[in-house]
């Protein structure tokens, strides 16, 4: 019999989160991992749930609707008869969700997010972007879904995606360092399954041409696939072929 996404997810989920879970005093097998291809879209709420009971996980998502159309087209049937269960609300209790609609609201979610801990914070602390304490798991879910409707305008480049994946290594740097994070260091997944197809400007076109204008939008404009440069951010990278999971270190 075929193995069920549920069976599947659960697997590489396990597969997954051991790695974050692999502390070595303190020391984890990585601290940035990115999984792309077509993974099972339940995969990274299994992984949220599997943190243990006294850590905590964050993920940002581009939207609520589309992740619950992703959950709902997956057929993953534990996801289905096991979120409404008390044990499985509690455990999602320690999983906190943000849904920024464009890259500029990410880019500044992660940098105003804060611990109640940091020596810095203020009454003026924004409480919606500070946690109690700081989450071992940081997920960045389905970032190239922020550009592929720009594609067409060229209103972001490579460089509005690396930007992302930059903030999100910032802010769980800073999470590191937290008296509050009971695993003494948080590592970034970041799932993306539409970033091999991913292409993007290197630059924007000047909105005056001083040259010739048809050479210059196509120096400026020639789009440039996003993964080969997204690697050099990570140090391990999984790809999802069929339903295997091949891990790179980077």
């Amino acid at each position: 019999m075929a193995e069920s996404v549920r069976a599947l997810g659960a697997r590489h989920s396990v597969r997954i989160y051991s790695m974050c879970q692999e502390q070595s005093h303190h020391s984890p097998q990585f601290k940035a991992l990115l999984i792309h291809g077509a993974y099972p879209q339940s995969v990274p709420i299994h992984v949220s749930l599997s943190v243990a009971q006294c850590e905590r996980a964050l993920l940002i998502s581009p939207s609520r609707q589309s992740l619950i159309r992703d959950l709902g087209s997956c057929d993953d049937g534990w996801l289905r008869s096991s979120s409404g269960l008390g044990t499985i609300s509690s455990i999602s209790s320690r999983v906190r969700i943000f849904y920024p609609p464009t890259p500029k609201h990410v880019v500044a979610l992660l940098s105003l997010l804060r611990c109640r801990d940091d020596d810095n914070a203020t009454d003026a602390t924004e409480p919606k972007v500070t946690v109690d304490s700081a989450p071992s798991l940081l997920i960045l879910h389905e970032p190239s879904a922020y550009f592929l409707d720009d594609q067409i305008q060229c209103a972001s480049t490579l460089s509005s995606y690396l930007l992302l994946v930059a903030h999100a290594r910032a802010i769980a740097e800073y999470f590191s360092s937290r008296k509050s994070n009971p695993a003494r260091s948080t590592s970034l997944l970041v799932f993306d399954s539409r970033l091999d197809q991913l292409k993007l400007p290197l630059f924007r076109a000047p909105s005056e041409l001083a040259f010739d204008a048809q050479q210059e939008r196509d120096n400026n404009l020639r789009p440039e696939a996003v993964l080969p440069a997204a690697k050099r951010y990570f140090d391990k990278v999984g790809t999802f072929q069929g339903r295997s999971l091949r891990m790179n270190v980077s």
